[in-house]
């Protein structure tokens, strides 16, 4: 095998290994479960937001607060 044939070899494999590396990073991420309560209010998430965003760690209300209070310290 030449040089030129095995750097294509060697470059391919390693953009093959970078995929699966982002593909398992992914499925992973995906596979987190959030939490069934709120971390903030203690009550349960809803069923609809959960499927949603199954990392959900917040009720809708709670996260549009947290979301409010973040903008308005990022803007102070």
């Amino acid at each position: 095998m030449r040089v030129s044939e095995r750097m294509i070899e060697a470059a391919a494999e390693m953009v093959e290994k970078e995929r699966d590396d982002e593909v398992a990073r992914i499925q992973a991420a995906l596979a987190e479960e959030g939490e069934d309560y709120c971390i903030e209010c203690d009550d349960p998430i809803s069923a609809a937001r959960k499927a949603a965003l199954p990392s959900a760690e917040r009720c809708i209300h709670c996260q549009e607060q947290y979301e409010r209070n973040a903008r308005a310290a990022h803007s102070a």
